[in-house]
C-alpha cells in the first residue's frame, strides 16, 4: 500500500511538472511574438509565401450579392430579324437571370456560400426564381417577396451568326430600400457585391459593409439614378467597354477613361473592363511606392465559334471568377 501511494504522489508530480512546462512554453511563445510582432512588426513563426494560388483559404467564403434577379426567356435564333420579320427560334429555354443573381449563381457552383439580396413578387416568376437559386446553392433567405411587384423578366435574342445577345427587360415596380437593409444580411460574409440596382437600398447597405470592413464591388454597365452616391461606396469597380468613356465623355481612349474614374473616387483600389473578345483590362491605383497606376492586361480565351453556345451573363461569370479568386487573397494577375 504504501509503494502504491508512493507512486500515486510521484505520478501526480510528474502530471504538474508537464503541465507546468507546457504552460511556461507557451507563455514563453506569446511574450517573443509580442516582442517581435511589437518592435519588428515580425512574427517568431516562419512566414509562409505561398507559390501557388491559395485556393485552401476560405474556401467556403460567404459572400453577399444585392441586385438584381429575374427569369430570362432566352431564344437563341439564325439570324437578328429585320423590322416586320417573322422567324422562328432554333432553341428556347427558360432561366433564372439578372446580373447579381447570375454572379451569386456561379460563385454558388464554385464552391461559396452565395447570399442574394433582392426583391420579387409573389407570381409564378417569382417561384422560378427562388429554385433556381436553391438548385445552385444560392441563400435566398433575403429574398423578400411582395404582392404589389411583378417579378423582373426578360425576353433574351440570341444571334448565332453575330454572337450577340439583345435583351428587352420589363422591370420591377417595387425596389428594396434602405430602410430595409441591416447588418444581419451580411452576417459571417466576406465580400459584398453590388450590381447597381436598387440603388438607394445598396447605397444603404454598402455603408454597413464600409463601416463592417467587408470589401464592396461594384458593377457597374450604365448611368442609374442615385449611382453618383453609391459609386464611392465601393472598394472594387468592375465595368464594360462603354460606360468608362461615357463616365468621362471622353475620346482619349479605355485606360485613360478608367484612370479619371479611379481618380475621382479615392476608395476604389482598382477598377477592371471586360473588353469582350480582346479580353479584360485593369487599372491598379498608383501608391507611394508606385506613383504611376499599374495597367493588367488579360488576352481572353480563344474559343472556336462552333463552342459557344451564347454570351448571355458572360461579364456575370467574369466577376464571379475574379471575387472567387480576390476572396482567396489571390492577386490580381
Amino acid at each position: 500500500a504504501q509503494k502504491r501511494r508512493t507512486a500515486r504522489r510521484t505520478m501526480a508530480t510528474g502530471w504538474r511538472a508537464l503541465v507546468c512546462f507546457v504552460a511556461a512554453g507557451l507563455a514563453l511563445r506569446a511574450i517573443t511574438n509580442h516582442l517581435f510582432s511589437s518592435y519588428f512588426g515580425l512574427s517568431s513563426r516562419p512566414r509562409i509565401i505561398a507559390t501557388k494560388p491559395r485556393a485552401h483559404i476560405r474556401a467556403n467564403a460567404r459572400i453577399a450579392g444585392l441586385g438584381s434577379c429575374g427569369v430570362d426567356f432566352i431564344a437563341q435564333v439564325a439570324e437578328y430579324p429585320d423590322p416586320d420579320d417573322k422567324i422562328r427560334t432554333k432553341d428556347f429555354k427558360v432561366f433564372g437571370g439578372g446580373n447579381a443573381a447570375n454572379t451569386l449563381c456561379a460563385l454558388g457552383r464554385l464552391g461559396n456560400q452565395a447570399r442574394l439580396i433582392s426583391k420579387i413578387g409573389t407570381d409564378t416568376n417569382g417561384d422560378i426564381i427562388l429554385k433556381e437559386a436553391k438548385s445552385y446553392n444560392v441563400n435566398s433567405e433575403f429574398i423578400l417577396r411582395s404582392d404589389k411587384t411583378p417579378s423582373p423578366f426578360t425576353y433574351v435574342i440570341v444571334d448565332e451568326k453575330s454572337q450577340t445577345r439583345t435583351c428587352i427587360h420589363t422591370a420591377a415596380t417595387e425596389e428594396l430600400i434602405p430602410e430595409e437593409m441591416n447588418e444581419g444580411m451580411l452576417d459571417g460574409c466576406t465580400w459584398l457585391h453590388l450590381d447597381g440596382r436598387h440603388t438607394p437600398a445598396a447605397t444603404r447597405l454598402a455603408e454597413i459593409a464600409n463601416k463592417m470592413r467587408i470589401p464592396v464591388s461594384l458593377d457597374v454597365e450604365k448611368e442609374r439614378p442615385g449611382l453618383h452616391k453609391l459609386l464611392p461606396k465601393a472598394d472594387i469597380l468592375f465595368t464594360n467597354s462603354k460606360y468608362p468613356l461615357i463616365f468621362t465623355e471622353s475620346e482619349g481612349g479605355i485606360v485613360e477613361s478608367m484612370k479619371v474614374m479611379l481618380n475621382t473616387f479615392p476608395r476604389a483600389k482598382f477598377i477592371v473592363s471586360t473588353q469582350g473578345s480582346e479580353g479584360s483590362i485593369a487599372v491598379v491605383r498608383a501608391t507611394d511606392s508606385k506613383l504611376e497606376s499599374e495597367i493588367i492586361r488579360c488576352e481572353a480565351w480563344k474559343i472556336d465559334a462552333e463552342d459557344v453556345i451564347d454570351t448571355t451573363g458572360a461579364g456575370d461569370a467574369f466577376i464571379a471568377g475574379a471575387i472567387h479568386m480576390l476572396v482567396r487573397e489571390v492577386g490580381l494577375k
